[in-house]
């Protein structure tokens, strides 16, 4: 036989148990105390449904509450730090070291690292905290930040108003050469005799400063592997 894991969604509320008696949602028992549950009310596979009563500890084993999406957000990063736990166990065991396949070995810690940063954002979007105060950020997720078109820097940076930025690609029509400050005029001139006329402008980042000038960036080694990059959202 195989394992396997269910889900099932219902409606709930708190109950005890002798109001769930009288209602005829469970049966009448020689309980001396009147024990803490739930009305649930399942669906039928038609589309019916039917009540019943679960007690407490039972219930609340089987079920958590999903009625608002940050009670949606508590069950998944619940989930996620469930699993990530166990997966922090194994790369700290025997079993992981044994592993010989050094692909296989990046991976499960790639998977730890990505859970991390998972766990970070659920608090986030849980806490209603706006991007920027997000924990430091991997250089691969700054570059997911930019490519969304978000401003990213790395918190050690001495210049203040310093930011990185992509810059969006843009197509310059023939009507707009003419006028634009950015060309010498004899490339203007050349441009203009095609048959033609245009500029396309690619992608690439620029080093925005506190002064407005912005100049061509290209990552160091050490800007690379760094962990302190972060979202900016104000100056």
């Amino acid at each position: 036989m195989k394992k396997y894991i269910g889900t099932k969604e219902v409606m709930a509320e708190p109950m005890l148990k002798s109001v769930a008696v009288a209602n005829g949602w469970a049966r009448v028992s020689n309980d001396k105390v009147d024990l803490a549950g739930y009305h649930v009310q399942y669906n039928n596979p038609d589309g019916t449904t039917y009540d019943s009563w679960s007690p407490k500890d039972v219930f609340e084993k089987s079920y958590k509450c999903a009625e608002t999406y940050v009670n949606r957000l508590y069950i998944e990063l619940e989930d996620v730090e469930s699993r990530h736990k166990k997966l922090a166990a194994f790369l700290e065991s025997e079993y992981f070291r044994k592993i010989k396949e050094e692909g296989t070995k990046f991976l499960l810690t790639l998977q730890s690292m990505v859970m991390t940063q998972y766990s970070c954002i659920l608090s986030q979007r849980i806490n209603d905290k706006f991007v920027g105060d997000l924990p430091g950020m991997p250089f691969g997720i700054a570059i997911e930040a930019l490519k969304f078109g978000l401003p990213v820097r790395r918190k050690g940076w001495n210049g203040k108003g310093m930011f990185v930025v992509k810059q969006i690609s843009c197509n310059v029509e023939g009507d707009v050469i003419p006028k634009m400050q950015s060309l010498p005029k004899q490339v203007k001139n050349i441009l203009m005799k095609r048959k033609q006329p245009c500029i396309n402008y690619t992608y690439q980042l620029l080093l925005v400063q506190k002064s407005g000038r912005a100049d061509s960036w290209t990552a160091s080694s050490s800007d690379i592997f760094a962990d302190d990059w972060e979202i900016v959202m104000e100056e």
